[in-house]
């Protein structure tokens, strides 16, 4: 399932050729479609990326460790 973000992104990157499909009654419906979801994995892809990314720099540096005290023998 895609989540909605993936969707939005898809239908802005599909709009033309929607647009061209519900407009122009000459325009192949399967071709028009057929464009949408080839624009849903590469919404998918490319929001990955960006989530990815996003995810590596709000994560910041790790916490400094603590330093371990020695036991006396």
């Amino acid at each position: 399932m895609f989540r909605p973000s993936t969707l939005v992104v898809a239908l802005i990157f599909a709009a033309p050729v929607l647009y061209q499909g519900f407009t122009d009654p000459h325009a192949d419906t399967v071709a028009v479609l057929l464009r949408f979801l080839v624009a849903l994995p590469v919404a998918a892809v490319l929001l990955g990326l960006v989530r990815l990314a996003a995810g590596r720099v709000t994560s910041g540096p790790a916490e400094p460790a603590t330093p371990r005290t020695r036991r006396k023998a």
